[in-house]
C-alpha cells in the first residue's frame, strides 16, 4: 500500500468501500461521511503525490469539513407530510 512514501489512492478507496459497508450493514449514517472523506483523500492521493502523513492530514481534514453536512442532513425531518 506504500509507495515511494505515499499511500496508494487504492488504499483509501478500499477504507471508503469499507466505510460504505460499514453504513449499509448498521445504519448510522456518520460511516457514509467517513467514506466520502476517505474517497476525497483517494482522488486526492490519485493526482498528487504527497508522503503519507500528510494525506493523513488531508483524511483528517476531509472528514472535519464534512461534520457539519452531516449534521445538516441530520435534522432534516424525514418524510414530514404537511
Amino acid at each position: 500500500m506504500l509507495k515511494d512514501g505515499s499511500i496508494t489512492s487504492y488504499g483509501f478507496f478500499l477504507v471508503a468501500l469499507v466505510l460504505f459497508a460499514v453504513e449499509a450493514v448498521r445504519p448510522g449514517r456518520f460511516a457514509l461521511w467517513l467514506g466520502f472523506a476517505a474517497f476525497l483523500t483517494g482522488f486526492v492521493a490519485s493526482v498528487a503525490r504527497w508522503p503519507w502523513p500528510a494525506e493523513l492530514v488531508a483524511f483528517v481534514v476531509f472528514a472535519l469539513l464534512l461534520i457539519p453536512c452531516w449534521r445538516r442532513y441530520e435534522r432534516k425531518p424525514s418524510g414530514s407530510a404537511r
